[in-house]
């Protein structure tokens, strides 16, 4: 018998309301960098919303938004692959082997996306890592855990102090390669210019853009240890999926309101010195230790008020279960209205203007993706993810 996705009763709507509410920070990250504003020197910050604006802006986005929203996505990542093991083991089907091609048909998405839309992608990172899991599947979860801690908290700290002593430069050298790219097409990358190549509505500005695009992407993750981070994560939710399989989590009063009260006790204090010590980068320490704890009390707080607040919380249910689908939404419509090759917004729009745009485009794909569940089983994207994942033969439920 051919092995099919998951079915709508089989899901979680409390997971796919956090996958939600994952997908809209992330959102609200993304959309300064498609904005310009992420972009934008101080000075040009400064004169564009005024010193005192510029600055609570980047309080804001460091205190509560920098961060903590991957944290969400790559904790339900890996929740996701131990609840389809446990899912495809119980019909009886290779689970390893429809996982792994699941993962590359990922992989493939992430390359087309990160090479010819948007540099900034995180599906090709999550699909790289992803083909790392299966090696973490067996262990205990007392194992699961320490390697968790150690790969985002040790392997950091202990790898920027190696490199610093050293000599070496974190990022491996792509920052460089992507320089040289930019010089060859004759590109001005100074800082107080970098806005104005991306306004740029040529050709040869564009290709310039993508092709130099994913090494700084790729040196920025390196040189910020994202990469072990992100698969420490990973393996923390691959402890939560057992969990979940298992029913065993949800319910855990206790252990939520533990892990919601510690996270704030390390996140908050962490995340304020992040806020308000100007310079500070994903590489800091307030960064590294406060941007997981913090991630967890979103994450432990959410399931807590879900039984409370579920008819509110609900409505985040839809865009998370087509997640796949309004995420690459947000890249190519953010490419085509603040590109210079597209309608060339970048730089001309205010942050507030820009938060506006997020929100409203968020709620306009909880409006669509309510509606289009209620006539599919999945979103367009998450449908062809699972026509090559599984082959066209397969037979798709209908949402119950």
């Amino acid at each position: 018998m051919a092995s099919s996705p998951s079915r709508a009763a089989e899901r979680l709507p409390a997971v796919d309301a956090l996958r939600g509410l994952a997908l809209f920070g992330i959102l609200l990250a993304n959309v300064l960098y498609w904005s310009g504003w992420s972009l934008m020197t101080d000075a040009q910050r400064i004169a564009r919303a005024g010193a005192n604006a510029a600055e609570w802006q980047g309080r804001f986005h460091h205190l509560l938004v920098d961060g903590k929203f991957y944290t969400l996505f790559s904790l339900l990542f890996g929740a996701g692959f131990a609840l389809q093991l446990a899912r495809l083991a119980r019909s009886g089907h290779d689970g390893m082997r429809i996982y792994r091609r699941r993962v590359l048909v990922l992989l493939g998405f992430g390359l087309v996306h990160c090479c010819v839309v948007w540099d900034g992608d995180i599906l090709l990172l999550y699909a790289l890592l992803g083909l790392v899991l299966p090696f973490f599947h067996r262990w205990r979860d007392g194992a699961l855990l320490l390697a968790a801690l150690i790969l985002v908290f040790v392997v950091p700290f202990a790898g920027i102090a190696l490199f610093r002593a050293i000599g070496w430069p974190p990022d491996a050298g792509l920052y460089a390669l992507g320089v040289a790219i930019g010089e060859h097409f004759g590109i001005d990358q100074s800082p107080d210019y970098v806005l104005s190549w991306l306004q740029r509505g040529d050709l040869r500005a564009w290709l310039a853009w993508i092709a130099s695009g994913p090494w700084f992407s790729w040196a920025l993750r390196i040189e910020t240890w994202r990469i072990p981070k992100v698969l420490g994560i990973m393996l923390l939710g691959l402890w939560v999926g057992r969990r979940l399989a298992a029913g065993t989590l949800l319910d855990d009063r206790r252990l939520l309101w533990r892990v919601f009260l510690a996270g704030l006790a390390i996140g908050v204090p962490a995340n304020i010195v992040y806020a308000w010590t100007p310079g500070l980068g994903q590489a800091s320490w307030p960064s590294l230790v406060g941007t997981l704890p913090l991630g967890l009390a979103y994450a432990s707080g959410f399931a807590l008020a879900w039984p409370h607040a579920r008819r509110w919380l609900g409505v985040l249910a839809a865009p998370g279960h087509m997640a796949l689908t309004n995420y690459l939404t947000h890249s190519v419509l953010g490419v085509l209205l603040f590109y210079g090759i597209g309608f060339g917004f970048a730089g001309r729009v205010s942050f507030t203007a820009t938060y506006v745009y997020a929100a409203s485009l968020f709620a306009a794909q909880v409006a669509f993706s309510r509606w289009w569940l209620a006539h599919h089983a999945q979103g367009p994207m998450e449908a062809w993810w699972r026509r090559l994942t599984y082959g066209p033969r397969t037979a798709v439920a209908q949402p119950a």
